[in-house]
């Protein structure tokens, strides 16, 4: 797990997954994989599988950040 890239595809995969409400805990980035994958959101799922957990919380951030401005 590393520093990887958070592309706003990522974003927008990631914002997915918590508006479908399939996460007991959003910083559970595991759990986001797996709903990634069930989403069929490729890049997301494969996002979290590289990326560090500093860096899926940033993602987590943005998503967010896009719900509430929404």
């Amino acid at each position: 797990m590393t520093r990887v890239p958070i592309t706003e595809a990522v974003v927008e995969q990631l914002e997915d997954v918590l508006e479908a409400d399939l996460l007991d805990d959003e910083h559970n980035y595991m759990g986001a994989g797996f709903a990634a994958q069930d989403l069929g959101h490729e890049e997301l799922a494969q996002f979290v599988h590289e990326a560090d957990a500093a860096t899926y919380y940033e993602a987590l951030e943005r998503a967010r950040k896009r719900r509430e401005n929404e």
